[in-house]
Protein backbone atom coordinates (compact mmCIF):
# COMPACT_ATOMS: atom_id res chain seq x y z
CA UNK A 1 0.00 0.00 0.00
CA UNK A 2 1.17 3.32 -0.95
CA UNK A 3 2.20 5.70 1.65
CA UNK A 4 2.00 9.43 1.58
CA UNK A 5 5.59 10.67 1.67
CA UNK A 6 5.89 13.65 4.45
CA UNK A 7 7.11 16.86 3.83
CA UNK A 8 11.16 18.03 4.73
CA UNK A 9 14.06 19.86 4.70
CA UNK A 10 16.47 17.96 3.25
CA UNK A 11 19.70 19.35 4.71
CA UNK A 12 17.26 18.59 8.44
CA UNK A 13 17.41 14.78 6.89
CA UNK A 14 21.56 15.20 5.77
CA UNK A 15 22.07 16.24 9.41
CA UNK A 16 19.56 13.29 11.17
CA UNK A 17 21.50 10.75 8.57
CA UNK A 18 25.08 12.10 9.79
CA UNK A 19 24.13 11.89 13.75
CA UNK A 20 22.06 8.49 13.69
CA UNK A 21 25.31 7.11 11.77
CA UNK A 22 27.54 8.81 14.99
CA UNK A 23 25.47 8.06 17.74
CA UNK A 24 25.22 3.95 16.41
CA UNK A 25 28.55 3.60 16.15
CA UNK A 26 29.06 5.32 19.29
CA UNK A 27 27.10 3.09 20.82
CA UNK A 28 28.62 -0.30 19.71
CA UNK A 29 32.17 1.02 18.77
CA UNK A 30 34.22 -2.01 20.07
CA UNK A 31 31.29 -4.51 17.71
CA UNK A 32 31.95 -2.15 14.33
CA UNK A 33 35.84 -1.81 15.22
CA UNK A 34 36.10 -5.51 14.46
CA UNK A 35 34.06 -5.29 11.38
CA UNK A 36 36.24 -2.59 9.88
CA UNK A 37 39.59 -4.98 10.73
CA UNK A 38 37.48 -8.37 9.65
CA UNK A 39 36.62 -7.41 6.18
CA UNK A 40 37.63 -3.28 5.23
CA UNK A 41 41.14 -3.17 6.94
CA UNK A 42 42.06 -6.20 4.50
CA UNK A 43 39.41 -4.41 1.75
CA UNK A 44 41.44 -1.15 1.19
CA UNK A 45 45.17 -3.07 1.54
CA UNK A 46 44.29 -4.32 -1.92
CA UNK A 47 42.36 -1.14 -3.36
CA UNK A 48 45.89 0.60 -2.20
CA UNK A 49 48.63 -1.89 -3.35
CA UNK A 50 46.29 -2.21 -6.61
CA UNK A 51 47.51 0.72 -8.27
CA UNK A 52 50.90 -0.22 -8.15
CA UNK A 53 51.16 -4.11 -7.71
CA UNK A 54 48.55 -3.97 -11.64
CA UNK A 55 51.36 -3.40 -13.55
CA UNK A 56 53.62 -6.29 -12.50
CA UNK A 57 50.94 -8.90 -13.71
CA UNK A 58 49.52 -6.68 -16.75
CA UNK A 59 53.39 -6.17 -18.44
CA UNK A 60 55.35 -9.04 -18.31
CA UNK A 61 59.02 -8.21 -17.22
CA UNK A 62 61.50 -9.97 -19.48
CA UNK A 63 65.44 -10.27 -18.48
CA UNK A 64 67.91 -10.77 -21.09
CA UNK A 65 71.35 -11.86 -20.19
CA UNK A 66 74.30 -9.39 -22.49
CA UNK A 67 74.83 -12.60 -24.21
CA UNK A 68 71.48 -13.46 -25.53
CA UNK A 69 71.92 -10.06 -27.39
CA UNK A 70 74.44 -11.31 -29.08
CA UNK A 71 72.41 -14.01 -30.66
CA UNK A 72 70.95 -13.79 -34.33
CA UNK A 73 67.62 -15.15 -33.16
CA UNK A 74 64.51 -13.27 -33.41
CA UNK A 75 62.68 -12.77 -30.63
CA UNK A 76 59.75 -14.17 -29.90
CA UNK A 77 56.42 -12.45 -28.79
CA UNK A 78 55.57 -12.70 -25.15
CA UNK A 79 53.32 -15.02 -24.71
CA UNK A 80 50.12 -14.27 -22.57
CA UNK A 81 51.10 -14.60 -18.57
CA UNK A 82 48.52 -17.02 -17.67
CA UNK A 83 49.53 -17.05 -14.00
CA UNK A 84 48.75 -12.77 -13.64
CA UNK A 85 45.66 -13.34 -14.95
CA UNK A 86 44.57 -16.35 -12.45
CA UNK A 87 45.95 -13.82 -9.39
CA UNK A 88 43.86 -11.25 -10.93
CA UNK A 89 40.70 -12.66 -11.24
CA UNK A 90 41.12 -14.56 -7.32
CA UNK A 91 42.16 -10.99 -6.01
CA UNK A 92 38.67 -9.61 -8.05
CA UNK A 93 36.65 -12.14 -6.60
CA UNK A 94 38.19 -11.51 -3.48
CA UNK A 95 37.32 -8.21 -3.45
CA UNK A 96 34.22 -8.94 -4.45
CA UNK A 97 33.55 -11.32 -1.69
CA UNK A 98 35.31 -9.47 1.08
CA UNK A 99 33.15 -6.23 -0.18
CA UNK A 100 29.74 -7.68 -0.46
CA UNK A 101 30.89 -9.52 3.32
CA UNK A 102 31.54 -6.05 4.74
CA UNK A 103 28.18 -4.48 3.20
CA UNK A 104 25.80 -6.80 4.89
CA UNK A 105 27.27 -7.29 8.16
CA UNK A 106 27.91 -3.53 8.73
CA UNK A 107 24.11 -2.60 7.30
CA UNK A 108 22.57 -5.66 9.33
CA UNK A 109 24.44 -3.95 12.59
CA UNK A 110 23.37 -0.29 11.80
CA UNK A 111 19.86 -1.71 11.73
CA UNK A 112 20.25 -3.82 14.76
CA UNK A 113 21.79 -0.88 16.85
CA UNK A 114 18.87 1.58 15.67
CA UNK A 115 16.44 -0.42 17.05
CA UNK A 116 18.19 -0.61 20.00
CA UNK A 117 18.59 -4.58 19.68
CA UNK A 118 21.79 -6.41 21.18
CA UNK A 119 24.75 -6.35 18.61
CA UNK A 120 26.55 -9.46 18.43
CA UNK A 121 29.71 -10.12 16.12
CA UNK A 122 28.89 -13.90 16.17
CA UNK A 123 25.42 -14.52 15.60
CA UNK A 124 25.80 -11.44 13.02
CA UNK A 125 28.61 -13.80 10.77
CA UNK A 126 26.85 -17.53 11.29
CA UNK A 127 23.70 -15.43 9.15
CA UNK A 128 26.14 -13.82 7.08
CA UNK A 129 25.97 -15.82 3.57
CA UNK A 130 22.42 -15.21 2.66
CA UNK A 131 22.58 -11.85 2.42
CA UNK A 132 25.51 -11.76 1.06
CA UNK A 133 24.49 -13.59 -1.97
CA UNK A 134 21.21 -11.67 -2.00
CA UNK A 135 24.01 -8.48 -2.38
CA UNK A 136 25.95 -10.20 -5.30
CA UNK A 137 22.92 -11.16 -6.79
CA UNK A 138 21.56 -7.76 -7.04
CA UNK A 139 25.36 -6.58 -8.28
CA UNK A 140 24.97 -8.34 -11.42
CA UNK A 141 21.44 -7.34 -12.27
CA UNK A 142 22.45 -4.00 -12.03
CA UNK A 143 26.04 -4.87 -14.18
CA UNK A 144 23.35 -6.49 -16.54
CA UNK A 145 21.59 -3.41 -17.04
CA UNK A 146 24.53 -1.20 -17.28
CA UNK A 147 25.97 -3.99 -19.99
CA UNK A 148 22.85 -3.37 -21.79
CA UNK A 149 22.95 0.01 -21.44
CA UNK A 150 26.47 0.51 -22.66
CA UNK A 151 25.80 -2.24 -25.88
CA UNK A 152 22.54 -0.31 -26.92
CA UNK A 153 24.79 3.15 -26.85
CA UNK A 154 27.72 1.44 -28.82
CA UNK A 155 25.27 -0.06 -31.75
CA UNK A 156 23.72 4.12 -32.08
CA UNK A 157 26.69 4.95 -32.33
CA UNK A 158 28.08 2.75 -34.66
CA UNK A 159 25.09 2.45 -36.67
CA UNK A 160 25.03 6.77 -37.27
CA UNK A 161 28.93 6.04 -38.22
CA UNK A 162 27.34 4.03 -40.72
CA UNK A 163 24.89 6.65 -41.95
CA UNK A 164 27.04 9.30 -42.02
CA UNK A 165 30.12 7.30 -44.29
CA UNK A 166 27.63 6.10 -46.80
CA UNK A 167 26.34 9.73 -47.06
CA UNK A 168 29.67 11.03 -47.07
CA UNK A 169 29.32 13.54 -43.74
CA UNK A 170 31.69 15.42 -42.09
CA UNK A 171 31.41 14.22 -38.43
CA UNK A 172 32.85 17.71 -37.07
CA UNK A 173 34.85 18.63 -34.15
CA UNK A 174 32.41 16.46 -32.18
CA UNK A 175 32.64 12.71 -33.03
CA UNK A 176 29.77 10.80 -32.30
CA UNK A 177 31.86 7.87 -30.35
CA UNK A 178 32.56 10.84 -27.79
CA UNK A 179 29.09 12.34 -27.46
CA UNK A 180 28.21 8.90 -26.79
CA UNK A 181 30.88 8.10 -24.11
CA UNK A 182 29.55 11.26 -22.31
CA UNK A 183 25.65 9.93 -22.89
CA UNK A 184 26.25 6.85 -21.28
CA UNK A 185 28.68 8.30 -18.79
CA UNK A 186 26.08 10.85 -17.58
CA UNK A 187 22.91 7.79 -17.63
CA UNK A 188 25.52 5.10 -15.42
CA UNK A 189 25.81 7.87 -12.86
CA UNK A 190 22.05 8.66 -13.09
CA UNK A 191 21.06 4.88 -12.10
CA UNK A 192 23.78 4.56 -9.69
CA UNK A 193 22.70 7.58 -7.93
CA UNK A 194 18.78 5.99 -8.02
CA UNK A 195 20.33 2.53 -7.05
CA UNK A 196 22.47 3.53 -4.44
CA UNK A 197 20.13 1.95 -1.58
CA UNK A 198 19.95 -1.65 -3.59
CA UNK A 199 22.21 -3.30 -1.43
CA UNK A 200 21.00 -1.88 1.86
CA UNK A 201 17.40 -3.21 0.47
CA UNK A 202 18.87 -6.38 -0.65
CA UNK A 203 20.55 -7.31 2.54
CA UNK A 204 17.37 -5.95 4.91
CA UNK A 205 14.17 -6.53 3.04
CA UNK A 206 15.16 -10.53 1.73
CA UNK A 207 15.05 -9.25 -1.88
CA UNK A 208 17.30 -10.04 -4.75
CA UNK A 209 18.03 -9.25 -8.45
CA UNK A 210 16.12 -6.73 -10.17
CA UNK A 211 13.67 -6.15 -7.06
CA UNK A 212 15.99 -3.78 -4.88
CA UNK A 213 16.48 -1.57 -7.37
CA UNK A 214 13.03 -0.61 -8.17
CA UNK A 215 12.50 -0.21 -4.60
CA UNK A 216 15.46 1.84 -4.28
CA UNK A 217 14.68 4.58 -6.72
CA UNK A 218 10.85 4.68 -4.77
CA UNK A 219 12.81 5.30 -1.87
CA UNK A 220 15.49 7.83 -3.23
CA UNK A 221 12.97 9.68 -4.52
CA UNK A 222 13.00 13.26 -2.86
CA UNK A 223 16.55 12.66 -1.35
CA UNK A 224 18.53 13.19 -4.04
CA UNK A 225 20.68 16.31 -2.75
CA UNK A 226 21.54 14.58 0.28
CA UNK A 227 22.53 11.69 -1.50
CA UNK A 228 24.24 13.57 -4.07
CA UNK A 229 26.20 15.05 -1.04
CA UNK A 230 26.64 12.22 0.76
CA UNK A 231 28.20 10.85 -2.89
CA UNK A 232 30.30 13.38 -3.38
CA UNK A 233 32.31 13.74 -0.27
CA UNK A 234 32.97 10.17 0.12
CA UNK A 235 34.05 9.65 -3.18
CA UNK A 236 36.27 12.77 -3.47
CA UNK A 237 37.56 11.02 0.11
CA UNK A 238 37.82 7.51 -1.73
CA UNK A 239 39.51 9.26 -4.84
CA UNK A 240 42.12 11.72 -3.01
CA UNK A 241 43.27 8.95 -0.95
CA UNK A 242 43.69 6.13 -3.76
CA UNK A 243 45.25 8.55 -5.88
CA UNK A 244 47.48 9.99 -2.79
CA UNK A 245 48.82 7.20 -1.26
CA UNK A 246 47.91 4.02 -3.15
CA UNK A 247 50.87 4.70 -6.18
CA UNK A 248 54.31 4.20 -5.15
CA UNK A 249 56.87 2.80 -6.68
CA UNK A 250 58.12 -0.72 -5.83
CA UNK A 251 61.54 -0.33 -3.96
CA UNK A 252 64.29 -2.31 -5.91
CA UNK A 253 66.88 -2.91 -3.53
CA UNK A 254 66.14 -3.96 0.52
CA UNK A 255 67.46 -0.58 1.80
CA UNK A 256 65.21 0.72 4.63
CA UNK A 257 65.10 4.04 3.46
CA UNK A 258 63.26 3.06 0.43
CA UNK A 259 61.22 0.36 2.09
CA UNK A 260 59.82 2.28 5.18
CA UNK A 261 57.70 5.02 2.84
CA UNK A 262 56.28 2.63 0.81
CA UNK A 263 55.09 0.41 4.43
CA UNK A 264 54.07 3.95 6.18
CA UNK A 265 52.21 5.21 2.66
CA UNK A 266 50.78 1.82 2.37
CA UNK A 267 49.26 1.50 6.44
CA UNK A 268 48.21 5.39 6.42
CA UNK A 269 46.26 4.84 3.15
CA UNK A 270 45.07 1.34 4.26
CA UNK A 271 43.55 3.20 7.44
CA UNK A 272 42.30 6.08 5.96
CA UNK A 273 40.01 4.01 3.25
CA UNK A 274 38.83 1.63 5.19
CA UNK A 275 37.80 4.29 7.58
CA UNK A 276 36.13 6.17 4.39
CA UNK A 277 34.90 3.25 3.31
CA UNK A 278 32.96 2.22 6.76
CA UNK A 279 31.11 5.39 6.88
CA UNK A 280 30.04 4.98 3.58
CA UNK A 281 28.20 2.08 4.38
CA UNK A 282 26.99 3.29 7.93
CA UNK A 283 25.39 6.40 6.51
CA UNK A 284 24.25 4.57 3.80
CA UNK A 285 22.42 2.27 6.08
CA UNK A 286 21.15 5.16 8.25
CA UNK A 287 19.76 6.61 4.93
CA UNK A 288 17.81 3.66 4.26
CA UNK A 289 15.89 3.83 7.31
CA UNK A 290 15.37 8.07 7.21
CA UNK A 291 13.94 7.40 3.48
CA UNK A 292 11.57 4.67 5.16
CA UNK A 293 10.57 7.59 7.23
CA UNK A 294 10.12 9.95 5.04
CA UNK A 295 7.67 7.73 3.25
CA UNK A 296 5.60 6.89 6.25
CA UNK A 297 6.82 3.87 6.75
CA UNK A 298 8.96 3.84 9.55
CA UNK A 299 6.69 4.21 12.58
CA UNK A 300 4.69 1.31 12.26
CA UNK A 301 7.80 -0.91 12.00
CA UNK A 302 8.82 0.67 15.03
CA UNK A 303 5.66 0.02 17.19
CA UNK A 304 5.02 -3.55 15.75
CA UNK A 305 9.33 -4.16 16.60
CA UNK A 306 8.73 -2.67 20.40
CA UNK A 307 4.84 -3.57 20.91
CA UNK A 308 5.72 -4.86 24.34
CA UNK A 309 8.11 -2.63 25.64
CA UNK A 310 7.40 1.34 26.22
CA UNK A 311 8.61 3.05 23.37
CA UNK A 312 9.11 6.83 22.88
CA UNK A 313 8.28 8.49 19.59
CA UNK A 314 9.13 11.90 19.43
CA UNK A 315 8.04 13.90 16.29
CA UNK A 316 9.55 17.51 15.44
CA UNK A 317 8.06 18.58 12.30
CA UNK A 318 11.18 21.44 12.31
CA UNK A 319 13.98 19.26 12.29
CA UNK A 320 13.17 15.95 10.49
CA UNK A 321 9.85 14.39 10.34
CA UNK A 322 9.21 10.49 11.84
CA UNK A 323 12.11 11.11 13.70
CA UNK A 324 14.13 7.52 14.47
CA UNK A 325 15.11 7.78 17.85
CA UNK A 326 13.67 4.57 19.75
CA UNK A 327 14.15 4.86 23.55
CA UNK A 328 13.57 1.73 25.31
CA UNK A 329 12.65 1.80 29.23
Amino acid sequence: MATAKSSYSWPAMLAGVLSESYRVVSDHSRHFLALSVLFLLPLSSLLIASPSLLPLFIHRRHSFHPKSLLRSSPISPSSPDLTGTLILSAAAVLSLAIASAAAAAITRSVNHGFYGRPVKLLTNLRSLHIPVLRLIATLLSALLIFSAIVALIVSLCLLLLLLLSLLDVETGSVPPYSFAAIVAAITIARLQLEWCLAGVVAVMESSWGFAPLKRSGELIDGMWPATICLWVFFGSGIGLTQWSLGLWKIPVSGSWFEVMPVVGKTILGSALMALLLFYLLVTHAALYLYCKAVHGELPGEIVEEFASEYVTLPFDENRVPHVVSVILR
